[in-house]
Parts: structure tokens; sequence; C-alpha cells
């Protein structure tokens, strides 16, 4: 039944049913579908291999070649004022040698290079293909050279360290020597026609004219603080402000004490309604019952008292009547000034951010011309502040990558072959051995046999 049952499956799974049957393959299986592959597998890693090692044996060797420079700040690199506060006029070491490595890598000393040395001397094949190319396409090959100088120079520094260093690589040692020590020499060249720089009457000439600018700001500043009777706005309108707040603190409380003494003067009014202006001080009794008595008066000191109070708080509040109305009429004049302050700040900014504008122009301008005055006495003198260190020697041991290139092209091209054998593998037809067939059947396999040729 078993058998029966497995058969039936098998017949369900045939192509006349439609479905298609998904192959079913295991890592012991690898080795011996792999090995039906070998010839597609070996023919792919062959030309790869063949690929790879002529790419490799085609890779010339370079040999780099070194040298060193040294920069020095010397005490005539910058402007140095005996007074003042000008130390920013003179360059930090660090700032020097960055201005030398720009110059240094220049674009325009390996034209200068190739145009001294001629292309026979650096690059022997662009000389042979410039001899054979019209003369209107040899500057052409000349471009490519420099390209190729600059290409292969390596300019290194270390920051706080003064030294220089630059590496260079060539197919012959000897030309790479050269090509180095002749970059060297036209740096040396090159740097001093860039700090001789005709630039001093350009500055001189923007100098004054940005102070004939500044001497009209000047003038206009002054005509509006003049006619608007003003002696420093800054200053007159913070001074204003605080007054005012001074002067509106005062009139607050000479309100207070004026309603006091109000107050106070209505309570003496009140009083003085009960208290008699006069006061009984005796009385005279005779000897006789019946003769009349006679009563004297006098000024009551109570009522006197208050009376005196009175008088001194109505002076009191007619003082400072007086002086809250001085308050109020000042207040109201330094609003109004304040508010004529503010009217006119508008035109005090524009003016003054003019001139501040204008003051620091010039002051750039002058210092750029005193570094540029100063640059250009100190290159006159010498070049002391460059030396070379080290010159450029022909290297003796060259480096190549022809070995890891053989390496990779290895690796390469046996993956390649095995992904190959793989994809082959994958998209043969059929069941390609009786352990796949009964995986994929799920059927036990009692024996298999070979085809037979037609």
């Amino acid at each position: 039944m078993a058998a029966q049952g497995a058969w039936a499956d098998t017949q369900e799974t045939r192509p006349s049913s439609k479905r298609a049957v998904r192959r079913r393959f295991a890592l012991s299986d690898l080795p011996l579908l792999l090995w039906r592959e070998r010839g597609l597998i070996l023919a792919v890693f062959l030309a790869m291999l063949a690929l790879g090692l002529a790419a490799a044996f085609a890779m010339k060797t370079n040999y780099q070649t070194h040298s060193s420079l040294l920069v020095r700040l010397e005490p005539g690199h910058g402007y140095e004022p005996r007074s003042g506060e000008n130390s920013e006029l003179a360059p930090s070491s660090d700032q020097l040698l960055q201005s030398e490595l720009e110059i240094l890598g220049a674009g325009q000393l390996p034209l200068r290079v190739v145009e001294r040395l001629g292309l026979s001397r650096t690059y022997r094949e662009l000389a042979a293909s410039a001899a054979k190319a019209a003369p209107a396409d040899r500057r052409r090959f000349v471009a490519q050279a420099a390209a190729l100088i600059e290409k292969n120079l390596r300019i290194e520094s270390t920051p706080g360290s003064p030294v220089v260093r630059l590496r260079f690589s060539h197919e012959d040692p000897k030309a790479g020597a050269l090509i180095l020590n002749t970059l060297l020499e036209e740096y040396l060249i090159y740097r001093r026609s860039v700090l001789l720089a005709p630039n001093s009457e350009a500055l001189d000439q923007q100098r004054r004219l940005f102070q004939a600018r500044l001497a009209q700001a000047d003038s206009a500043y002054q005509d509006f603080l003049v006619s608007n009777k003003i002696g420093d706005f800054v200053a007159e309108k913070t001074a204003l402000s605080a007054l005012q707040a001074q002067i509106e603190q005062q009139k607050y409380e000479t309100d207070v004490q004026l309603q006091d003494r109000v107050g106070r003067l209505a309570a003496l009014d009140a009083q003085l309604g009960d208290v008699a202006r006069e006061v009984r001080l005796h009385r005279d009794v005779t000897s006789g019952a019946r003769e009349a008595t006679r009563t004297r008066t006098g000024i009551n000191p109570v009522y006197q008292a208050l009376q005196t109070e009175k008088i001194q708080l109505a002076a009191d509040v007619a003082a400072l009547k007086r002086a809250q109305a001085a308050l109020v009429e000042q207040v109201g004049q330094l609003t109004e000034r304040r508010l004529r302050l503010a009217g006119l700040e508008p035109r005090f900014r524009e003016l003054s951010l003019g001139r501040d504008v204008l003051q620091a122009s010039v002051r750039d301008l002058t210092v750029r011309e005193e570094q540029g005055r100063a640059a250009q006495e100190v290159a006159l003198l010498a070049n002391d502040s460059i030396r070379i260190v080290q010159r450029a020697a022909p290297a003796t041991r060259g480096v190549s990558l022809r070995w890891p290139v053989i390496v990779l092209t290895l690796l390469l091209a046996s993956l390649a072959a095995l992904g190959a054998g793989l994809v082959r593998m994958l998209m043969r037809p059929g069941l390609p051995t009786a352990q796949v067939a009964s995986r994929t059947l799920d059927l036990p396999i009692l024996g298999a046999a070979s085809m037979k040729p037609r």
C-alpha cells in the first residue's frame, strides 16, 4: 500500500500535472555537482586569471624619492611696532607654514618644472607621443605631464613642526629625483615673485579713496551733531533716560507728600471748628455777696497751636504744588527731548554705521599695506627662512602593486568561477543525482541506471 501511495504521489508530480517540482539540494551534493561543471569553472577561472595577470604584469614599478624643507620664522617676517598693540601684524609659525604650503602646492610649479626640464627628461612616453603630434597639440602633452607631477607629489606637514616633507613617485628613480629637486628650486624662485607682488600701489590708492570717503562721513556726522545741538548722541540719550527716571521718582514722592499735607490740612480745619479761640483765664470774686463777678479771658493756646500748624501745612501744600508743577514741566520737556532724539536716531545710526565701516576699511587697508611692505622687505633680503634640509636622491628600492593585484586576481577568479559553476548547476533541468531525486520526490531510490545514448 505504501508503494501504491508513493506511486500516486509520483504521478501527481509529473510534468503532465503542470506543476513545477522544487528540487531539494544538500551541502553534500555540491562537490559532485560542481565537479560535473568543472569545464565551465576552469574556463572562467583561467580567463579571469589571465586578465588579472596581464594587468598585474603591465603595472610598472614606482620609485619614491623624498625631500624636506625647514621653514623658520625670522624676526623680519612681520611688522613689529615699538609701541602700540599691533602684535597681530606679525604672523605666527603655523600661519607662515600654511602660507609656504600654499605656495609649494601651487599648480604653476609642476608646469614650470616641465617647461624647464622638457618632456624627454620627465615622462618619455609623453615625449614620444608629443613628437608624433602636431605642433598645436604639444601644449596638451605638457599639461598632462604637469598633471602627473602634481598627482604623484605628496606634501606633508605636522602641526607645531617647522619641517615640510615632500614625496614624489616616478617610474625612473633618476628622473624622479631630478624632478623633485627642480621643483624645490622653482619653488624658491616662485615664492619670491609671490612675495614681491606689486600690490602696494593698489592698496595705497584704495586706502586714499576710503580716507576721502571717511572725511566726508566725518563731516556729515559732525554737521548732524552741531545742527541738532548734540554733543554725544548715545551719552545724551542715556543721560536723558536716567534724568527722566529720577525726576519721575521725585514727582511721585512729591505727589505722596502733597496728598499727605492736604489730608492733614483738612483734618486740622475740622479740628479747629471744635476748638474755641479764647479761653477763661481767672475770675475775681468780691467780698460783697451781691456784687458782680468779673471774668478774664485770653487766647486759647491749643487753638493757637493748631492755627500755627495749619499755616505751616498750607505753606507746605503751596510749595509742594509749585514743585509738582515744576516737575511735571520738566518731565514734559524731557519727554519731548527724548522723542526728538528718537526721531533723529535712524539718521544718527546711518551716519554712525557708515563712519564705522569706513574706519574699519581704512584700518584693514593700512594693516595690509604694512604687511605687504614688510613681506617685500624680507623677500628682498634673502630666502634664509627656507632651508632645504634634504635634497632628493634616486631611490634604490621600488614599490609595486604587482603581487597584491595577483593575489586579488586569484581570489576574484576563484569566486567568479565558483559562482558560474553554481549558476550552471542550478540552471540544469532534471534531477542530477539519486539523493536529490529522493529528497525532492520524498521517495526511496532503489536503484539508478545511466541513460542509454540514442
